[in-house]
């Protein structure tokens, strides 16, 4: 029993929640569950000679490192955590998620850009070969201590987005698989300021591949800009020659990545989209789009609204 108390345990960055009222020994099922401790009994026997048993208090415990027994119980006795908000909106890349949660001081973002990058690590936390996390950091509000790790942020902001997303039905759609899905939702969603305008704008897009045209969309082009350090909100005819896998003006079908996180409403259009036979729209001024079945009507759409 001594050397399983005095042994220090390797753990991974955890946060545990204890609710008011907890016992003991419910305590113990949950820090043995996450291999904070090596045993529940040996706990139990701990905090009841200690008279610990009597102290721990509840609140949201955050354990990371190499932890005995008795420096497990301290920080039970040091009290709960103190947990900070951040929300992170739809549509952000990779780099706008860094610049958030830097500026809150919860990252370092030179650090959360690179293992984000790292293809090694995406697919430890995906399970997908794919070269980056970007469409996989889930928008969502999130609450989180001062101390956890770039590591235990991206992991959350990931594990968000499979718990939103397991329900849906992602065998191949209108050909698409899961991560071609998820990289059309991103365009949605960038695309779209308006929800209810998602499964129509996802129509456009899906009739556009299936007949082989350029999806021609603009959010794919101010994604190859923010690449290259330059965001702005307008794009100019100059930016659509660009040359990047990911300008959908001069590339047919899908860029080779998501261009931001999606939320569900976006992922939800693609996977059922309006049946529609439009292949154009455009802004109309107002945050909303005009759409076409043909270019004629687009082009004379256009010209009405400019007048």
């Amino acid at each position: 029993m001594t050397s399983l108390v005095i042994l220090p345990k390797k753990v991974n960055e955890v946060l545990i929640d204890i609710s008011m009222g907890e016992s003991a020994s419910s305590i113990a099922e949950k820090l043995h569950e996450k291999n904070i401790i090596r045993s529940k009994r040996v706990f139990c026997l701990y905090v009841k000679f200690t008279d610990l048993d009597k102290i721990l208090s509840f609140g949201k415990y955050h354990f990371s490192g190499k932890l005995s027994l008795p420096d497990v119980v301290k920080v039970l006795k040091l009290g709960k955590v103190v947990l900070r908000k951040v929300t992170i909106p739809e549509g952000l890349t990779v780099r706008k998620t860094a610049k958030i949660l830097s500026q809150y001081g919860f990252v370092d973002y030179d650090k959360f850009t690179a293992l984000c990058n790292d293809s090694l690590f995406a697919r430890k936390l995906t399970g997908f070969s794919v070269s980056s996390l970007e469409g996989f950091l889930y928008p969502e509000t999130y609450h989180f201590p001062y101390e956890v790790s770039e590591q235990y942020i991206i992991k959350t902001l990931v594990q968000e987005f499979f718990s939103q997303t397991q329900d849906f039905d992602f065998v191949p759609n209108r050909g698409l698989d899961f991560y071609e899905t998820l990289v059309l939702a991103s365009i949605v969603e960038r695309e779209a300021r308006f929800r209810d305008e998602q499964p129509t704008i996802a129509s456009v897009y899906l009739n556009r591949i299936k007949y082989n045209y350029k999806l021609q969309a603009d959010p794919t082009v101010a994604y190859v800009l923010e690449l290259q350090g330059k965001i702005r909100k307008k794009i100019y005819y100059r930016d659509l020659k660009i040359d990047s896998p990911f300008n959908t003006y001069k590339n047919f079908g899908l860029p080779p990545s998501p261009i931001c996180s999606p939320a569900i409403n976006a992922i939800q259009a693609v996977l059922e989209p309006a049946e529609t036979d439009f292949f154009f729209f455009f802004a109309n001024g107002s945050g909303r789009h005009e759409f076409n079945q043909t270019y004629q009507q687009h082009l004379d759409q256009q010209n009405v609204i400019n007048k």
